[in-house]
């Protein structure tokens, strides 16, 4: 029974000592079982002095070499001759091939936390790769639309073509971790049917097609969706300098109270070129995406749900034909009644 319990003792107690030991020197937390787990890991942000596990690669071929040597050297006396030294070399044999252990064990372990080391730089190597692209990709944007410079709109409006920085977080989404952000396609596809929105509404403005709707196409459909729209791409030309030159008007929306709502200038003018500069600006944005905009447009009221035709919309995107489409222009009409209204009732 003795001689099993030795047996037992010294296979196991020089893996034991150095397990022990170890953890309480160099591992972290108040448990042993934590301070044995953050001591055995590799950690790439210490020295190699402070891991455990080279630690463990030489104390425990040196604690083996000792128990191992205790029981080889037992009957021996020392004997500082050239006969004792050549007996010592024969009765240590297992002892020493244990203790040359250590070399190729800590060169082992010194690999492997150079390696970790190497990933955990390559790691953050590609990380910052990733954050300049990204990055790099929000300052082409802004390059890309300060190449236009400004543009003026039938003389009543003036597109400086600057990008807010909300634009590049609203139509391109990813972290900066993961390098160039892709195009938000579900919001391009938003603004594009906004934009359609607003075209046709103009179309029926312009053209009064249906006078009993005419001027809550207006207010309540066009100027809100021009402003919508322009909050949405940073466009303060429209909801800032125009809206200055703007009124606000009474309005009732799904038989609702009344309210106020403001309108895109008061003349046609103002209004085709408040849709012409979004809808260019939105065209760029399109085309730095690396997108086509959809040019199909739909009736918004849903009463008939068909494609009515580029060609036919055409008109509202370049020339001046819109001033002609009606002899008398129908924006200027509204206005005109606005203020006759706003006159009556204060007199």
């Amino acid at each position: 029974m003795t001689e099993i319990i030795l047996l037992l003792a010294v296979v196991f107690l020089p893996i034991f000592i150095p397990i022990f030991i170890i953890p309480l020197t160099l591992g972290n937390g108040s448990l042993y079982f934590k301070r044995f787990k953050s001591s055995m890991i590799l950690d790439e942000k210490k020295g190699l002095a402070k891991q455990g596990l080279l630690w463990f690669s030489i104390l425990s071929p040196i604690c083996y070499f000792i128990s191992l040597g205790i029981i080889s050297w037992y009957g021996y006396k020392i004997s500082l001759t050239s006969k004792g030294l050549e007996v010592f070399l024969s009765i240590s044999v297992f002892p020493l091939g244990f203790l040359s252990l250590i070399i190729p064990l800590s060169v082992f372990v010194s690999r492997l936390h150079a390696t970790k080391q190497t990933a955990k730089q390559i790691e953050i190597t590609q990380q910052k790769n990733n954050i300049d692209l990204f990055h790099s990709h929000r300052k082409e944007l802004f390059s890309y639309f300060s190449q236009i410079g400004e543009i003026e709109y039938l003389d009543c409006l003036i597109g400086k073509y600057k990008i807010h920085p909300k634009v590049h977080k609203i139509f391109f989404i990813g972290n900066p971790e993961d390098g160039a952000p892709i195009a938000n396609e579900a919001e391009f596809k938003k603004i594009e049917q906004k934009i359609s929105n607003a075209q046709f509404f103009l179309d029926s403005i312009i053209k009064d097609t249906n006078p009993s709707q005419t001027y809550n196409f207006y207010i309540n459909h066009f100027c809100s969706e021009i402003y919508r729209l322009s909050m949405t791409l940073g466009l303060p030309e429209i909801h800032v300098d125009l809206a200055q030159k703007s009124i606000y008007v009474p309005t009732n929306i799904d038989n609702q109270e009344e309210k106020q709502l403001l309108t895109v200038g008061t003349t046609t003018d103002e209004a085709v070129a408040a849709y012409r500069y979004i809808k260019s600006y939105f065209t760029n944005l399109c085309h730095f995406a690396g997108r086509e905009p959809e040019t199909a447009n739909y009736d918004p009221t849903g009463q008939e749900m068909v494609n009515i035709g580029y060609e036919e919309l055409k008109y509202i995107d370049t020339g001046v034909k819109f001033r002609t489409a009606k002899e008398e222009k129908t924006i200027e009409k509204l206005h005109h009644e606005i203020k006759n209204n706003i006159t009556s009732n204060e007199l």
